[in-house]
């Protein structure tokens, strides 16, 4: 696990980004210029390469001549996303796995541990994410992004369908502007291309009575999967597949986590917390988008199962169904198929 948060809230760098910057040039950079320039011991110089080769970065070292970089790993590691951050809250501190069970279940465990609103979890590879109803999201290393993002506060439970809903909103936002690309929604929180599945959201919470103590807020999208010639090639896509070409997770990671940040700001605003309509422009362009609008559709629900015509989306986040005899049901929870 490396954990961090690159730089601070008052733009301070931390001591491996300062070493990063100092060997990043074209020559090379001697141990003693850069304890020099740091202020820190030779061996301490060392001890930070060493840490730095660790997590991935293709160091030369000569002696007499000192060190420089000449490569960075294709991770999502705090040091290459924290210097692409300029958020308020989300990204305040950065843990990257390279691999663990799930994100949603670390979360959970930092959370029992103390951690502080807005830290990010990532994985390169993800062996038993949760997805809805008990599914499980696979990831496999270097191809996705695997994210939970922890919170410590916001609206009442009565408003988490609406931030699961944002969620997803904020995603597309973060695909479009990244990828050139726009990826339409599915109710409640799936994330689609041309009918295949690009990836999707999922919002725990932790609450007493009228009261949110915790949110993780979990999102998985395939970047540079390759699904063809295996048994989800019919039903998921990934981002290389769509545009033809391999994206950057760390853009892709970093513009999520702004477009969070930005979400965030108005889902804990006074008014969201008192039920208000500051998440109504994330409504209503999740209704734009979403695959279901004005489809007919059956739903699976808790009470059971219901056809009709998906109308829309309420304020509540609730999905509009208007069945044959012209009334309108409001679903909660469920799943919904196009009919």
């Amino acid at each position: 696990m490396n954990a961090g948060g690159g730089k601070s809230r008052g733009g301070r760098m931390n001591t491996e980004e300062l070493i990063l910057a100092e060997i990043s040039g074209p020559g090379f950079r001697s141990g003693e210029q850069i304890s020099g320039r740091l202020e820190i011991t030779r061996s301490a110089v060392w001890k930070h390469i060493v840490k730095l080769r660790e997590s991935g970065y293709e160091i030369e070292a000569r002696p007499h001549r000192g060190y420089r970089l000449l490569g960075r790993p294709d991770k999502l590691l705090p040091l290459e996303l924290a210097p692409r951050l300029d958020t308020r809250v989300i990204g305040r501190r950065i843990v990257h796995y390279d691999k663990l069970e799930s994100t949603t279940v670390a979360a959970r465990e930092l959370i029992e541990s103390g951690a502080e609103e807005g830290t990010v979890l990532v994985a390169e590879a993800q062996a038993a994410g949760k997805g809805r109803l008990g599914r499980r999201w696979i990831t496999h290393p270097g191809r996705s992004i695997a994210m939970s993002v922890i919170l410590l506060s916001g609206p009442p439970p009565t408003r988490m369908p609406m931030l699961s809903l944002a969620t997803a909103v904020a995603a597309a936002r973060a695909i479009a502007g990244v990828a050139g690309i726009q990826p339409r929604l599915k109710w409640p929180n799936d994330i689609y291309w041309q009918g295949k599945k690009l990836g999707g959201v999922l919002v725990e919470i932790g609450a007493e009575l009228d009261r949110v103590r915790w949110i993780i807020d979990s999102i998985g999208i395939n970047v540079n999967d390759d699904f063809r010639n295996t048994k989800l090639m019919e039903t998921a896509t990934s981002l290389a597949e769509v545009t033809g070409r391999r994206l950057s997770r760390l853009d892709l990671a970093a513009a999520l986590i702004t477009e969070l940040d930005r979400l965030w700001m108005v889902a804990s605003s006074d008014s969201a917390r008192d039920g208000g309509g500051d998440l109504e422009a994330y409504r209503r362009e999740f209704e734009r988008l979403d695959i279901l609008q004005g489809n007919r559709v059956g739903v699976i629900t808790p009470e059971g199962g219901l056809d009709g015509t998906a109308s829309g989306i309420d304020s509540e986040g609730r999905l509009l169904v208007e069945t044959g005899d012209g009334s309108i049901t409001a679903v909660f929870s469920g799943e919904a198929t196009l009919a």
